[in-house]
């Protein structure tokens, strides 16, 4: 292959992939990507560490440019949606029968919705059709679930299905020698493993919808990854992400796959802590303008912490000054909160940060709950700069876009 021509042809993705939308450009870009002569021949890609390498057949005639690029988001979406982390755990404990069928159902989920959202996947790739289900029935489901279905076919039936797909349940390959075509993100090159590689891709969709503005995308907005019929990320879900990559990177947790749950959207994953768990506080500003169903929905992702393991959720209510602090023990209480203490008046954030600085022993998770119109005093950006410094900060604006402040910003949308 001449590098002239993958050079050239790597461009004409990049070019694709912006055009069709900036999220799924950065999300491609976010990976090593590089070339090899070990890429298996029946393969379009693989992967090794966390660097999407390509092989001949990848360039082959037959396939055209739009092909090219829904091969590499099926690669990047299977990190993305925390497919490898399943299909090795598997592999781990032994059930090779579960990880292949995983492996492929979770082909058969990524190539339809792919498809529903536009994109060309190759002709040969796996779809619902193969495993005897309808587009339909595969677009509602959860890799999990469509493995689950599969467990009647035989072992044969099984295993002719795998050999057609991505094979991600055989871990990492080693590979000597590559041309690489695309550098990557340093995070990302640096990831350990792959549920490290996912909760970063995470918080780069987060931060990109997060900051958007109303045309940057050709077509008027930035659609979800997984949910390419959707206009927009839910802000619950950037809450949820971010609660949950906080209490990650505060404590050294054991995460275990469950069944789905109506009750519960912390599926495919949930988070199990030890003793000595983390402490959060939520500021919540009294005199915000949030209505009662976001500030529910708000408690909710919250309490899904305690639901979690996370030791206590203290409440501290403020407008001009800080209010005396409650432990949250259901999701209606900090509803209660806020609807006893409605129309306080003023809005500085001082007399609460610096409660939680006095009184946090150790490094916590910190939420400020606010629409961000603040009445600034001399102390206010210095106090928020020491609070961002000793605790994980989190600012949930119900309110201004953006704001001035350290700290993961998100906006509640309607």
């Amino acid at each position: 292959m001449e590098l002239g021509r993958i050079g050239e042809e790597f461009q004409r993705i990049k070019e694709y992939l912006m055009l069709r939308d900036p999220t799924y450009y950065f999300l491609v870009m976010s990976f090593p990507i590089g070339y090899s002569k070990e890429v298996p021949k029946n393969a379009y890609a693989m992967f090794t560490g966390n660097t999407i390498l390509v092989g001949d057949r990848f360039f082959q005639q037959s396939l055209t440019t739009e092909n090219r690029a829904a091969v590499l988001m099926h690669e990047v979406l299977h990190a993305y949606l925390g497919h490898l982390e399943r299909a090795r755990d598997l592999m781990k404990m032994g059930k090779a029968e579960e990880a292949m069928a995983f492996n492929v159902a979770a082909d058969v989920v990524i190539n339809e919705k792919l498809e529903a959202g536009g994109f060309e996947v190759p002709w040969d790739m796996l779809r619902a059709e193969h495993v005897g289900v309808s587009r339909t029935a595969a677009l509602r489901m959860s890799a999990e679930e469509l493995a689950a279905r599969l467990s009647g076919l035989s072992r044969r039936q099984l295993f002719r299905l795998y050999r057609q797909s991505s094979r991600i349940a055989e871990g990492e390959r080693q590979v000597s020698n590559y041309v690489p075509m695309n550098q990557g993100s340093e995070e990302i090159r640096q990831a350990s493993d792959p549920g490290e590689v996912r909760r970063m891709l995470e918080r780069r969709v987060m931060r990109i919808r997060s900051y958007r503005e109303p045309g940057v995308s050709p077509s008027g907005h930035l659609r979800h990854i997984v949910d390419v019929d959707k206009p927009s990320l839910d802000w619950r879900r950037l809450l949820r992400v971010e609660l949950e990559e906080a209490v990650e990177s505060l404590r050294d947790l054991r995460k275990r796959w469950s069944r789905t749950s109506r009750k519960s959207e912390w599926y495919p994953s949930k988070v199990g802590m030890g003793p000595n768990a983390i402490d959060v506080y939520v500021l919540l500003d009294t005199s915000a303008s949030i209505d009662d169903e976001k500030l529910r929905r708000f408690a909710s992702e919250v309490y899904g912490l305690l639901r979690a393991g996370v030791s206590r959720v203290f409440v501290i209510p403020w407008d001009a000054r800080a209010y005396d602090p409650v432990e949250l023990r259901r999701p209606a209480d900090i509803e209660k909160i806020k609807r006893g203490l409605r129309g306080g008046g003023g809005t500085i954030p001082d007399e609460a940060i610096k409660y939680v600085l006095a009184k946090a022993q150790r490094r916590s998770i910190v939420v400020v709950l606010s629409d961000f119109e603040l009445a600034e005093t001399a102390e206010t950006k210095k106090l928020f700069s020491e609070l961002a410094a000793k605790h994980r900060l989190i600012l949930v604006s119900a309110g201004r876009g953006s704001v001035n402040y350290p700290g993961t910003f998100i906006k509640i949308s309607d």
